[in-house]
Parts: structure tokens; sequence; C-alpha cells
């Protein structure tokens, strides 16, 4: 089997002259063993049906990817990223581009040794497409067999607006090569052209009896380059025959055209793959979107800080499928967030799983704007970093968001403002008669609209919300807008406020919300403050938001929302949440108080179990059961019921009874050391040394350091 010939893209950095020297010739390959790896069809189709049209970027994922299914799927989406109507089942790049292909293999091979594709002919057929003008010259006297074509060139790839491309047959001998006007030069298209090697206007002047386009294509690539002025319809060349010669700019016009097919192409979905990947299935892995996000930490009931977040999508990367039964466009996302310590440690995880079901008329109305997700969380105080990956069902398309956020202390002593919301807008919400009023990015009955990045229009109206920590009735909020000269560089004195409001602190529950007109500042980059003023006038916190004020009229907003919250009214539900956080830190007796709370719900027996892993861990067996023994029969695949349950006859000493539980556990997690060394000490009181050998193998498999281990097993003697 042949080897493909390599894009140009990988030689640029040769000189000009080796760049297209004796072209029609296979250019030397360096062995890529991921290739003689691949099937067969993944591999005819990277070095055969798209070798001309990849990028470099996409060639090194797909051959990094492992798996036959998941380069199935890079395959599906490396087609979805160059479809021009994605919203039509055909995608019309593709079947244009395997059009070509086949054009190609079946027509510009016949004079060749090799396939179509392979020869200059079929490698700028299958990038450009049919030409807009084609005139072949065969069986002249004059001239060698050649053949022109004639482009009218998309700029917006980085073309000329009108270039030609000339292949001929060397010494009308082999097969069609793609003529170089500096390193073939006119001579070579003009039979006995040696006699002509230091008068290249003579061969012009040849070129131009057979055809004005000939002559001009022996010289110029881009036909928009004024060399190819010397030559026209009306005009003699006689008298500037000294200037004829060969454009310099035409190895950068042969470059542009091969990476021509790579400007089609928005590499963000493989930047995407690239840091998201391994967060995502097979199916969704090539199928990353931008988007844009907003994370606050506000403070909630009882004084908890809670993360808010706003995922944004544009209007072309959010997309419904239609059913025809209900008459309904609709999908499910699968929203997941996750909260990190800034070391990377695991901390809390949230999983929704919302379905959106639209009419037509809902749908056509949703699809004019960006579509938004938003969202919160509990958190206890600390830094860390949170990220929420959004998948859509419906496309296999996901985006990913991410910031470091830092929720600060809320105990007595603490003073200071939480993170500062700029909204677009404040609806009002019925007032709930029941359950606490909180919500995402929701005061009491107010509702806010975030605005991400804080950009605004001049019509619009800065709605400001400064949610104060522990202030008592003598503090005040006093917000200010003035220019943002660090974009600037001034270093003059700061100039005075163009807005300055002072208001009353409020309280956690109900932090002032200011509205600010915008129409009288005028477009540009301000920075909005926000100073927390004791009794006396004295800042004692401060925040700060940049705004941007865009002249245009409007600025695009979400026009569709889907808007969740954590139901912190459900009695118990926010503890047993910061509980679970409590825990990740190795905050046991902070997690037994928050998960004892939450045992006083009926209706959250999850609280049981969670309650008395806590307790285990102090070595309170007795509770534990207490705890677990009356949920047991109906949780019994429930693995904290069954470890748990196991663990504490364990502690106990009572093997017997752990035994069933801890091996039930066994089949229903990975096994860790801990469970497995049990097991070992169990079996072993029961007199099975044969199961405790096998038990404290496996666990030094996954911790060979055991020391202890090692004794307990070298105790058992040899099993022979």
């Amino acid at each position: 089997m042949l080897k493909s010939v390599r894009p140009f893209r990988f030689l640029v950095s040769l000189p000009a002259a080796l760049l297209f020297f004796g072209a029609a010739a296979p250019l030397p390959v360096l062995a890529d063993e991921r290739v003689d790896r691949l099937p067969e069809e993944h591999r005819v189709w990277l070095e055969e049906e798209v070798v001309y049209i990849i990028t470099e970027a996409e060639r090194e994922v797909f051959l990094g990817v492992e798996g036959f299914e998941e380069r199935e799927h890079f395959i599906e989406a490396f087609w979805l990223r160059r479809d021009p109507v994605p919203a039509t089942k055909e995608n019309e790049f593709r079947t244009e581009h395997y059009e070509r292909l086949e054009y190609a293999n079946r027509f510009l091979g016949r004079d060749a040794p090799r396939p179509g594709w392979q020869t200059d002919r079929g490698r700028f057929w299958i990038i450009l497409g049919e030409p807009r003008t084609r005139e072949q010259f065969d069986g002249r006297n004059e001239i060698v067999s050649a053949d022109l074509w004639i482009y009218q060139g998309d700029t917006r790839l980085g073309l000329p607006p009108r270039f030609n491309l000339l292949f001929f047959k060397k010494e009308d001998i082999g097969e069609y090569e793609l003529y170089h006007p500096m390193s073939d030069g006119p001579d070579r298209l003009v039979r006995r052209g040696e006699l002509l090697r230091n008068r290249q206007h003579a061969a012009v002047d040849i070129l131009e009896i057979v055809s004005m386009d000939l002559a001009r294509a022996s010289l110029v690539v881009d036909l928009t380059d004024p060399q190819a002025d010397f030559l026209s319809a009306t005009n003699t060349i006689a008298p500037r025959l000294d200037t004829v010669r060969p454009s310099m700019s035409v190895d950068k016009n042969f470059i542009d055209i091969e990476e021509s097919p790579y400007k089609l192409v928005d590499l963000e979905e493989i930047e995407g793959y690239l840091r998201y990947g391994d967060r995502v299935t097979a199916e969704y892995s090539f199928r990353f979107v931008k988007s844009e996000a907003d994370f606050r930490v506000l403070l909630g009931p009882r004084n908890t800080p809670f993360i808010h977040y706003s995922v944004k999508l544009a209007p072309e990367d959010f997309a419904l499928e239609f059913d025809e039964r209900e008459n309904l466009y609709q999908t499910t996302l699968d929203v997941d967030l996750e909260l990190r310590t800034l070391d990377g440690r695991l901390i809390a995880m949230q999983r929704n799983e919302p379905q959106i079901r639209l009419t037509e008329s809902q749908h056509l109305d949703a699809g004019r704007s960006p579509f938004a997700y938003r969202d919160n969380l509990p958190v206890i105080p600390g830094e860390y970093e949170v990220s929420v990956v959004v998948r859509n069902r419906a496309t296999q398309q996901y985006t990913v968001a991410s910031a470091e956020i830092r929720a600060p202390a809320t105990g007595a002593g603490s003073v200071g403002l939480a993170d500062l919301v700029l909204a677009y807008r404040v609806d009002l919400e019925p007032d709930l008669t029941t359950g606490l009023r909180f919500g995402t990015f929701q005061f009491g009955s107010s509702v806010m609209e975030p605005s991400i990045g804080g950009v605004f229009s001049t019509s619009d109206t800065l709605s400001v919300a400064a949610q104060p920590v522990n202030a008592t009735d003598g503090h005040q909020v006093r917000l200010w807008i003035v220019p943002d000269t660090s974009v600037t560089g001034e270093t003059a004195a700061p100039a005075a406020p163009l807005v300055e409001r002072t208001v009353p602190a409020g309280s956690a529950a109900g932090p002032p919300i200011v509205d600010i007109p915008l129409a009288g500042i005028g477009s540009g980059r301000y920075r909005l403050v926000a100073d927390l003023l004791d009794s006396d006038g004295k800042v004692v916190a401060s925040r700060e938001e940049p705004v941007l004020i865009s002249p245009r009229a409007a600025v695009d907003r979400p026009g569709f929302i889907v808007r969740r919250s954590f139901a912190s009214h459900i009695p118990g539900l926010l503890a047993l949440a910061l509980g679970d956080q409590f825990m990740a830190h190795g905050r046991i007796p902070e997690a037994t108080v928050a998960f004892r709370e939450a045992t006083a719900n009926p209706d959250l027996p999850m609280a049981r179990w969670k309650l008395a892993s806590a307790l285990l861990f102090t070595g309170q067996a007795n509770e534990a059961l207490d705890l677990l023994l009356p949920v047991e029969a109906d949780y019994p695949n429930e693995i904290e019921v069954a470890e748990g349950v196991g663990f504490a006859y364990y502690i106990r000493g009572e093997c017997d009874e752990a035994l069933p539980r801890l091996e039930h556990a066994l089949t229903l997690r990975v096994a860790d050391p801990s469970l497995l060394n049990a097991l070992g000490d169990c079996h072993e009181q029961v007199g099975d040394g044969e199961r405790a050998r096998e038990m404290f193998e496996r666990s030094l498999e996954l911790n060979p350091g055991q020391q202890g281990v090692r004794d307990r097993l070298a105790g058992l003697g040899d099993p022979r």
C-alpha cells in the first residue's frame, strides 16, 4: 500500500525552492507507528480520505485516541465541525468532499502509476473542488500538454480573490505535475524550451499567442498580483520584455491554498477534548462548545455560603430534537458540578438532569437568544475550584465552566461583603407561602438576572446587590462608579465618582438592591465599587467589579433559562450537604453534628447511615448499629449500610455477624485496603486461613507499604 503524501503545511520551514521542486514525486513521510496500529478502515480514512483537509491538531488527537468506538465518535464530530448547515440532515461538506475524492480517483489518475488522490491534480481538486473555468492544452505543436484551472477564491479562507493553478507534463512525458512559476519557469511549458532558457520573455511571448490566460499562469498564481498586469488582452508585452519574471508571491500563494481547508474549522472542540475529554463519555468527547459563565458566593439560610452560577450558551450551540409523536421540541441536560480544594481534593458533587420540553412557538422564541442554566450549592467556608459540565443529550454536545471561588467565614466575628451581583433585570416572584424564600440569584422575592462579564448597554438599568456579612443596623453600603483607568494606563489622581449611592446595609436575608440607570454615563469601561461602612462611616470591607457599557442599543441576553435551586427549605437537607463536606475535609466532629441534625427528618434515611459512618470513625459502634439495623432490610444494597453494619460488628469483635455484611460490601464497590484488611482479620479469627490470605494479598497489591499486613500474612504460614 502506498503511503500518502503529507500536505505542505508540515514543510513550511523548508526553503521555498524545495517546497515545490519535483512536486509530483511523493514527499518522504516519517514513519508513525501509531498509524500502523490503526484498523485498516481508520488508517485509510486518515491517510487517504481526509489527508488534505485534517488539521495537525486533529490528526494528533485522532492518533492518540484509544478504542474503535471513540475514533468513530471523532470521525462523526470531524464532519460535524465542517457542516455548513447543521440544521439539515445532510452534511453538504462531507457529501461534496467524497464527490471530489471520487472524481480525483476516477479521472485524475489515468496517466499516473498511482491513485488519483495522490496526484497533484487530485490533491488540489480535493482541496478546492471544480474550478470556475478549466482549459486543457493537448497535442499542441508550440507547448507541452497543460491543464489550466481558474478559481474564484474565498478571501475568508486566506485565498486570493482570483487565482489559477497550472498542471503540465514535463517534456510531454508522464503525469501532470503542478507548475511552479519560479522553480519551473515559462520555458518548461514550451516545446524544446531549453533553447529559451535565458529568454523567458520569448517563452511568455509564445504562450501569449496560444492563450493569454496560459501566459499569465506561467508567471503568477494570484491573478490580482500586479505582475499579472504585464499581460492583458489589450496591451502588448513588447515594451516591457525585460521586466517579465515570475511573481515572488507564488510560494505564499501555494501555502495559502494548501492551508485553506483548515480555515473552515474552529478547533474549540479539539481544545475542549484535550482539556475536558476525561470528564465526559466517548460519544461527547469531541463535541465541546464554548460558553460564558459567572460564579458568585452569596449567603443563604442560616448565614451559609452558597455558590450561585450561570452558564450561557450561544443559540447556535444549544439545540433541541423534535419529537413528532408528541409534537414537542425536547432534550435532557446532564449537569455535573464538582467542588474541589485548590490542591485537588474532591469535596462535593452535584448532579441534575432537567428535562426541557417546548411547543413549536416556545421553541421559535427560545431559538432567537442565548440559553442559560442556573443553579446553586451550599458550601462550607474555604477556597475552592468549582467546575460545571453541562451535556445536551439531543446534540451530544457539552461545555465546561470553572472558576476559583472563596467562601467567606460567617461566624459572629466576621463582618464583610459577599460577592457583588450585577444584574440587568430584577424580577419579583410571588410570595412563597412555605419554606425559605431563597433560590439561585434570589433574595426574598427578588430574582436577579446576572450580567455575565458585567456587560450592559447604555439603555440598561444596572441593578446591584451588595450582600452584607453580619452587618448591624448601623452599617451602610456605599456604591460608586468610576472610569476604569487600568485599561488606559492613566496614572492621574482618581476621578470623582460618576455615580454614588449610600443605602442601609440591610441583612443577609435581604441585601440592598440598588438600581442605577446607565443612560447618562456613556459607553466605556468602568469600575463599580461597593464599600461597607460602619456607624462611624469607616470602610470595613470593600468589593469591586468591572462594568462595560456598550454603545449598542441592546446586549444579547438569555431568553431561555433553566433555573434550579438547592432545596434548602427541606428540613435537614442543608445540614446533610454540609455534613458531607465536613467529612470530605476530615472534620469528623462537625460532620457528626450536621448529620445528627439531619436525622430529625425521617424522610432523609441517608442521614442515618451518614451519621453512622461518622460515628464509626470514632469507634462508636453501638450507636452506629442502632442507626443502621432498622434500615438494613430496606436498603440491602446501599454500600454505606452494608459496610457500616459490617464494620460496626467488626469493631465490637463479632466476626460471625461482620463477615456476611463485609463480603456483601465487597460486591458493591471497588475494594480498598481497609475493607480487605477487616475481611482478612475476621476470616483468620473464624479459622479460614486461605480466605484470610487472599484478602491480605489483595490489600498489599493496592498498598504494598503496609508492614503490619505483611506480618499478619507471614504469620499465616506456608499455604502448602
